[in-house]
């Protein structure tokens, strides 16, 4: 049986319609790079994931359980939400923030202890942050932030994690930083990992499958069956190139009057 299982899955916000007949399904382990213009309902996906969103027609099975039951296992999942940076004058350290993800495993009127604070310091060693553990969370640059979030994400010990456009507003560097990082740990930690974004040649060398979306899932596959201009060109409606050099293939998109 799947982690994932969408059947045939329409969500709508009043009367717009979201996502529209989406089906797929992930195994255990593999990673979903999902890509597609805005408001295509990349976001609304994930949320759909989560069980923070009903569909008003189909079925979603995540880890087993659907229906009203998706709240009982949101505590196995890690989800890092599109970035709104921290506010820089909110005075809680990098630790007690990465802490709050213990909350809800701990339960009501219960504080994190030495355990919790031991394992909230080997999250932020493996993203990278072991040395910013006392620094104020607002104070972090942007890339940081990113992994801080990305830490807090990890630290209920998920068995899927969804990354919604994580590498949104960081520079070049950083962005392949934060890429390899995810990469790593979806292997280390063998998750189920589903990556959003809008930059295809960010997540080719990691992923497993592609989704190109855009309310209606248009092309679901391996990079080779995905990566065609024909597939893009139909996604984005303007004109795609496709080029491959040592093996490895990238996209340019084009403008309309190119």
């Amino acid at each position: 049986m799947g982690v994932i299982e969408f059947s045939g899955v329409t969500v709508a916000y009043q009367r717009t319609i979201a996502l529209e007949e989406v089906s797929f399904g992930l195994e255990p382990g593999e990673f979903l790079g999902i890509i597609g213009p805005n408001g295509s309902g990349k976001t609304t996906l994930l949320k759909t994931v989560l069980g923070l969103i009903k569909p008003v027609k189909g079925r979603v099975r995540v880890l087993g359980v659907e229906g009203e039951k998706l709240a009982q296992v949101r505590h196995r999942i890690g989800y890092v939400p599109q970035r709104k940076p921290v506010d820089p004058n909110f005075p809680v350290s990098v630790l007690d923030a990465v802490l709050m993800g213990t909350y809800p495993a701990l339960g009501f009127m219960r504080s994190p202890g030495k355990k919790e604070r031991e394992k909230a310091l080997k999250v932020l060693a493996a993203v990278g942050l072991e040395g910013s553990a006392r620094h104020i969370a607002g104070h972090l640059s942007g890339g940081q932030q990113q992994r801080f979030f990305l830490a807090r994400a990890l630290m209920p010990e998920p068995e899927v994690l969804l990354l919604d456009e994580p590498t949104a507003g960081v520079d070049v560097a950083t962005r392949r930083q934060i890429v390899e990082l995810v990469s790593a740990l979806h292997q280390e930690r063998n998750l189920t990992t589903l990556y959003v974004t809008h930059d295809i040649n960010e997540v080719m060398p990691c992923v497993d499958r592609l989704m190109l979306l855009n309310r209606r899932v248009q092309a679901f596959g391996g990079c080779a069956d995905v990566i065609r201009p024909e597939v893009l060109e139909k996604l984005y409606g303007i004109r795609v190139l496709v080029l491959e050099e040592e093996n490895r293939r990238y996209v340019i998109v084009g403008d309309q009057h190119g």
